[in-house]
């Protein structure tokens, strides 16, 4: 068995079902930016959903991230994976993961395998993004949607898996305490909501 049959094996093996996530609500593993007071009836949290999308490229795994428009309102510049706002049209929350994801990057969803979910993440901005697993075929052109996203880009997935290269910074927006984590990678700055995504991934993984 080669090395990238273990990862994709060992991913599914830690991480949760695709049906984890049936109903947008907070479950005891969720992770929450530094001083979200989701307890708070003023703390409206909008649902999300977004595609952690893998792809197999020449000898390995790569991980599809997106650079958000500069022209955005919320967020424009940061680097995220393809997702967005849950509507309820789209009956569950993978939905919402796959509608966005086709709609951002051009993947025809009948060509996305979804596979898994993780713990979902509460962010300072009023958002619980819940993150789904899946592969998409090394045949699919990507294709950006200009109004939203700026670059599509891919990092080597072995190397979001590695624990050691995230790092702790802090912020003061909202809490002068607020602790963040970043991956940087390249000319990418890779922080925030996503990186703590991917964090979560990585240590489910433990990879060495």
């Amino acid at each position: 068995m080669n090395d990238n049959i273990k990862i994709i094996q060992r991913i599914k093996e830690v991480v949760f079902s695709v049906n984890y996530h049936v109903k947008p609500d907070r479950k005891p593993e969720t992770t929450s930016d530094t001083g979200t007071l989701f307890e708070s009836q003023e703390y409206d949290l909008i649902s999300s959903a977004v595609l952690v999308p893998l792809v197999l490229r020449g000898s390995g795994w790569k991980l599809i991230l997106t650079k958000r428009s500069s022209k955005l309102k919320k967020h424009a510049g940061q680097i995220s994976f393809p997702g967005g706002k849950y509507d309820t049209g789209d009956k569950n929350l993978f939905n919402t993961a796959l509608r966005e994801t086709s709609e951002e990057i051009g993947v025809n969803t009948n060509n996305i395998n979804i596979f898994g979910s993780l713990q979902s993440h509460e962010t300072i901005t009023g958002f619980r993004i819940f993150p789904f697993l899946g592969i998409i075929s090394p045949h699919d052109e990507l294709i950006k949607n200009s109004d939203e996203v700026e670059e599509i880009f891919e990092v080597p997935l072995t190397f979001v898996l590695e624990k050691k290269k995230f790092s702790h910074h802090f912020l003061n927006i909202k809490n002068p305490n607020r602790k963040y984590l970043a991956i940087p990678y390249g000319s990418y700055y890779i922080w925030g909501a996503t990186a703590r995504i991917l964090y979560n991934l990585s240590e489910k993984f433990f990879y060495r």
